[in-house]
């Protein structure tokens, strides 16, 4: 037993070595999972300040929502039109189109509002679920934004992270990102199993405090 106490101190000497090293690093990148309307472009104006503050690359990713095109495969798949509420059949070709002009739009959004700011951007489509594609995008380094992952009204933002991005360089990104849009984010950590993860929560919670906005 006096052997396994010896052995905890280094580590937490350890610890503390790698927190201060986190400090000195900044974001890598922040990965917006982009969507047409009102919210989206303040998330995104939102996101693109964080980027150029942090000098970090801002990619925004649009994704093709696959479960809407296997709907529109069904052959008893109908829409209800606005304003006229007539029933229109759905199809895929159509639904691809619609999806395709919509990618087009949030593109030219990002364009101009990352044409204001000093920052290296970029632009992706991919097709699949929001979640699954935006978890492929965040590695270490990254964090991904995107809408609430949990119907709440306090929380309409999610930053999501591995453990391999630091909780001091995540919990001030997302504590900024709040501030910014007058709302509270909810940090999701993506590899929330086993020990590295919760050794990130417990740097993670030592930093709330500072910024009550956010959540875990």
């Amino acid at each position: 037993l006096r052997r396994a106490r010896a052995q905890i101190r280094p580590g937490r000497r350890g610890a503390s070595q790698a927190r201060a090293r986190a400090a000195t690093m900044t974001l890598r990148r922040i990965v917006v999972g982009l969507d047409a309307g009102p919210r989206g472009r303040a998330t995104l104006e939102a996101a693109a300040q964080l980027a150029a503050r942090m000098q970090a690359e801002l990619v925004g990713l649009f994704v093709e929502d696959i479960d809407l095109l296997h709907l529109a495969g069904l052959p008893f798949a109908r829409e209800v039109g606005y304003p006229s509420a007539a029933l229109r059949q759905l199809d895929v070709a159509a639904m691809e189109r619609a999806l395709r002009a919509m990618a087009q739009e949030v593109q030219g959004t990002l364009a101009a509002i990352a044409g204001r700011a000093p920052l290296s951007w970029s632009f992706r489509v991919a097709r699949g679920a929001m979640l699954t594609e935006l978890r492929a995008a965040a590695a270490a380094g990254d964090i991904a934004v995107t809408r609430a992952l949990r119907v709440t009204l306090h929380a309409p933002l999610a930053v999501l992270c591995t453990a391999a991005t630091p909780p001091e360089q995540v919990v001030p990104a997302a504590a900024a990102l709040a501030d910014a849009l007058g709302g509270a984010v909810e940090i999701v950590l993506l590899d929330g199993e086993g020990e590295a993860a919760e050794v990130w929560r417990r740097g993670a919670r030592e930093l709330l405090a500072a910024h009550p906005s956010v959540r875990i």
